[in-house]
């Protein structure tokens, strides 16, 4: 630790709190806020969630909504979870009008059309208006400091770059207005600035404002949040390397839940895990102000755990262990191998998902390599759609934007294959039916998919089409000059979520080509996955929507390959959508731990898959503590047991729970897979 966090001595307006999910960004975020509360009286603060799963009310202990609100008990600190959609439907019921009339004036489109795209359009327009909404905020100086909570760290790389996006949009926007300034200076004269204009500016002006203050140094602060683990580690880096492209200042990192010593072996085991990742930190994060806060025995939550936090965070106060176990806790099994079912019930896509941190990348992994033992003469292909891709970290294995060959020992049943047993040769002390098979010839392959390569493909692929098609008619006239740029760039103004439908389309196509027969899907964190299940029927919609605009520029131009390409990827999101209903082809697994914000996040997750109609039978509550003599230990399995009861109370609505415990060490590489993997389906 080299000093205290400077926020006491600087007069900043904005400090942002980020990092990878589980590493308690929103726990910092309110502890900075409460400790700051009370050491600035004169100061007026406000602590705002952006991410799509907030859980800042869950960390107060009380209840924080979309309005901004006192905080119970504080005189002045003030909070909000940002409800970013309907912001941005807020901003599109007072702005459509003045965007239908732009998009009129410079395209062949009629206004029933022109409606319907914009409604379904605009990239990133909520979370856009959410920032701006924030920068709002600060220019009325309601308030004299904003904290921010921000989603994990995929998201948040993606949100910093939203506002570049958005001048994507003014742009073709302006290209619109051009058309229409160009007439009327031709036939009038002259031009005078409309209400058009000016919403143009305005916008203009909103992003250059966010833009300014993140990049404000006397102002602005992010604060990554991390833990000593390396795919946390390697998830700083990334966001790092984001936030030195967009010249967001950075001067303190929060290194959290660092194990202390203790006599303990498990916690021993834990602390020495960690060493090696503690002396990476030093070494790559050593320029900025590293704060290093241990691991607690029980969760930060209420204002008194917090203000404690903070005392901490800040440096006045030392860590002491002041927990004592109440009483001996049950031992929980681990070894019911609760999700033998799934290997019978073989199905297609296996999808994997939950909170933040929870593991969701190592139980899918894990469950990858046990569907690929259990069917040896069978493909397995696992992929990644989490902007944060981890899969590399848990086969110990670099993998990438590539189709990579996973090879393992594979413990295989041989009365559940037809593995040749004069291939296999019995190993150590195991049950005679149980054989090791070694080969150099693999049935687990791993895709870490660059969403973003995928769109921009697309976005080429189109622009090349309709270029090749207006320069055949550059003698008809100004319209197609003006179309021709319009067209060009309308695929820039898709919603949120074709980067990630592309995902789908590419595994769609390699399910069709019958390369491989499983397909294991470790997802985005809960709040952009929910998002993401629901783009299907959105992307159709805006698909659809989009080739009927194509359609009106027949008469002046054939649109024939973009037209085609248009309703091909509307083919495939049908197919798509069709596939994660589908309860014969289809089963999600949601992943969570045992603490308040998972139970209640996780019942969200729940019930929005039952409402978006995707097959969820099964539950894996991770991260359980194990049986020790140690009080730290047995004081975080004493708080654990009550989330637990809850989580089993979900098996009389007909989930199937698997508890799987706490590793002293990171899950990395296939030893560890086969571990987990033999918990929850069996060896």
């Amino acid at each position: 630790m080299k000093k205290n966090l400077s926020f006491l001595e600087e007069d900043l307006q904005l400090i942002l709190i980020g990092g990878k999910g589980g590493v308690g960004k929103t726990t910092v975020a309110a502890a900075v806020a409460l400790y700051l509360t009370k050491n600035k009286k004169d100061k007026k603060i406000l602590i705002v969630s952006i991410d799509p799963a907030h859980s800042l009310g869950d960390s107060f202990n009380c209840s924080i909504g979309e309005e901004i609100a006192p905080i119970k008990g504080m005189d002045n600190l003030w909070g909000q979870e940002l409800n970013a959609p309907k912001l941005g439907d807020d901003f599109k019921e007072e702005h459509g009008n003045i965007m239908k009339k732009l998009a009129e004036r410079g395209t062949y489109f009629d206004r029933q059309d022109i409606e319907k795209f914009f409604s379904l359009s605009l990239p990133g327009l909520d979370e856009v208006i959410a920032i701006i909404e924030v920068a709002n905020l600060l220019k009325q100086r309601q308030f004299d400091l904003i904290i921010l909570d921000t989603a994990p760290t995929g998201h948040t790389i993606r949100l910093l770059s939203l506002p570049e996006h958005m001048e994507k949009w003014i742009e073709v926007a302006n290209l619109m207005q051009a058309k229409h300034r160009y007439l009327a200076r031709h036939f009038a004269g002259r031009y005078v600035k409309d209400e058009a204009d000016n919403f143009l500016e305005n916008m203009a002006s909103d992003i250059k404002r966010v833009t300014m203050f993140l990049s404000d140094s006397q102002s602005t602060e992010f604060v990554p949040v991390t833990t000593p683990e390396p795919m946390s580690i390697y998830e700083t880096q990334r966001l790092l390397s984001t936030l030195k492209d967009c010249r967001i200042p950075v001067r303190n990192i929060i290194v959290n839940k660092v194990a202390q010593e203790r006599e303990c072996e498990f916690c021993a085991l834990r602390r020495k895990g960690q060493e090696e990742s503690l002396r990476e930190i030093g070494e790559k994060f050593g320029n900025y102000n590293l704060i290093k806060m241990p691991l607690f025995p029980h969760q930060i939550q209420g204002t008194d755990n917090l203000s404690h936090f903070g005392k901490m965070l800040f440096g006045g106060v030392p860590y002491e262990l002041t927990c004592h176990p109440k009483a001996k806790v049950k031992a929980f099994s681990y070894t019911e191998a609760r999700m033998s079912g799934l290997l019978e019930k073989r199905p297609k896509f296996l999808l994997f998902g939950g909170k933040g941190g929870v593991g969701k990348t190592s139980i899918a992994a894990a469950s990858a390599l046990c569907m690929a033992r259990h069917n040896p003469d069978k493909k397995v292909l696992i992929f990644s759609t989490d902007p944060a891709h981890s899969l590399s970290d848990s086969f110990s294995q670099e993998i990438r934007d590539k189709i990579t060959s996973i090879y393992y020992k594979a413990d295989v049943r041989c009365q559940m294959s037809d593995v040749n047993k004069d291939r296999a040769e019995k190993e150590q002390h195991l049950p005679s039916t149980i054989y090791h098979l070694q080969s150099k010839e693999t049935n687990l392959f791993a895709l870490e998919i660059d969403a973003i390569r995928l769109f921009d493909d697309l976005k080429k692929e189109y622009r090349e089409s309709i270029e090749e098609i207006f320069d055949k008619f550059l003698s008809k006239g100004i319209d197609i000059k003006f179309d021709r740029e319009v067209m060009t760039k309308l695929i820039s103004l898709s919603p949120p979520g074709l980067d990630e439908i592309m995902v789908l389309k590419k595994i769609m196509d390699l399910q069709d080509e019958g390369r491989y027969d499983f397909f294991i899907l470790d997802t985005a964190p809960t709040g952009h996955l929910l998002r993401f299940l629901e783009i299907p029927d959105l992307i159709r919609e805006w698909l659809n929507t989009f080739f009927r605009l194509l359609i009106k520029y027949k008469g002046v131009v054939h649109l024939g390959k973009a037209a085609e390409k248009t309703i091909e990827l509307s083919k495939s999101v049908r197919k798509i959508k069709e596939a994660l209903t589908d309860s014969q082809k289809t089963e999600f697994v949601a992943i969570t731990i045992p603490e308040a914000m998972a139970v209640a996040e996780t019942g969200r997750l729940l019930s929005n898959l039952k409402r978006l109609k995707i097959p969820c039978s099964y539950m894996v509550v991770n991260m359980v503590i194990p049986p020790t003599e140690c009080d730290f230990c047995a004081c975080k399995r004493e708080e654990q047991q009550k989330y637990i009861e809850q989580f089993k109370a979900q098996e009389s609505k007909g989930y199937s729970i698997t508890l799987v415990p706490l590793f002293a060490h990171e899950i990395s590489g296939i030893e560890s897979l086969v571990k987990v993997s033999n918990i929850m389906y069996g060896n």
